[in-house]
């Protein structure tokens, strides 16, 4: 059960500020839907003095039928959520976050292990891109924001294809399950708008409160680096074309004679 209340606090935390339907709040958290279980949890989740119940019942033993009746809220408490974003000391901090600051948090947050691309985030903010590189960079400083190098392919709706080197964005609290080698590069493929369409928080947000993205990989280079020091190690005098190598990398074939050297 203490796994159980774990889940539903983290879901409670990414949320925004006016929490989650009492009647959605297990189910987004992937908790088991069986009435015992919900009733159980519900009990744990209301006696804790960082969950709050909105609105108030006067009725201190309400259970969770009840309560889903008359459509509650459970919301965490902004201590909670602060803890949760990494901000510890954030109230007794002479340095506080300032507005933008915070959004970034808050939405880099709602993705957990996901994450979220820097240039999509900027643009639904309507920042531009040096004044939001410096909103990551402070957060980076602070130790509450991990950026790993990622590429991004956008695939427009008219057709052609459109490639943006960025960083992907997650809490610190999820930077080992993000964390990537100097060998390698996130990559992702997503479906960029028409021009006739407004790019906002919005349209990013999905119905759980993350930033939608489509297909993530992670490209690992260093078995074509290393292909690269083999054949350089048995060319003649350690020079090969660049054009040979290209096409060694990409079909596997022999060298040929190609322009350029490395």
């Amino acid at each position: 059960m203490d796994a159980l209340v774990s889940a539903a606090l983290e879901e409670l935390c990414a949320r925004p500020t006016h929490g989650i339907p009492v009647s959605g709040a297990f189910r987004a958290a992937g908790l088991p839907p069986d009435l015992l279980v919900k009733r159980v949890l519900f009990a744990r989740l209301i006696a804790l003095p960082v969950i709050n119940l909105r609105p108030d019942s006067p009725n201190k033993l309400e259970d969770v039928e009840a309560a889903e009746r008359r459509g509650a809220r459970l919301v965490a408490t902004p201590d909670l959520r602060d803890n949760f974003l990494g901000l510890y000391d954030h109230r007794y901090s002479a340095s506080r976050l300032s507005d933008n600051q915070r959004k970034t948090l808050e939405h880099v947050g709602a993705t957990r292990t996901s994450g979220v691309t820097q240039t999509a985030l900027g643009n639904c903010f309507g920042l531009e891109a040096g004044k939001f590189c410096y909103v990551v960079k402070s957060l980076q400083s602070r130790g509450l924001v991990v950026g790993n190098r990622a590429m991004v392919k956008s695939n427009s709706a008219r057709g052609g294809a459109k490639v943006v080197s960025t960083n992907s964005l997650h809490l610190s609290r999820y930077a080992k399950q993000s964390n990537v080698s100097s060998y390698q590069r996130i990559e992702i493929t997503e479906r960029e708008p028409g021009s006739d369409e407004e790019i906002n928080v919005d349209a990013l947000q999905g119905e759980d409160g993350t930033l939608n993205k489509s297909h993530v990989s992670v490209h690992d280079y260093l078995p074509a680096m290393k292909a690269v020091c083999d054949k350089l190690e048995e060319a003649s005098g350690k020079v090969l074309a660049v054009a040979d190598m290209k096409r060694i990398l990409v079909t596997g074939s022999e060298v040929g004679t190609g322009h350029g050297e490395v």
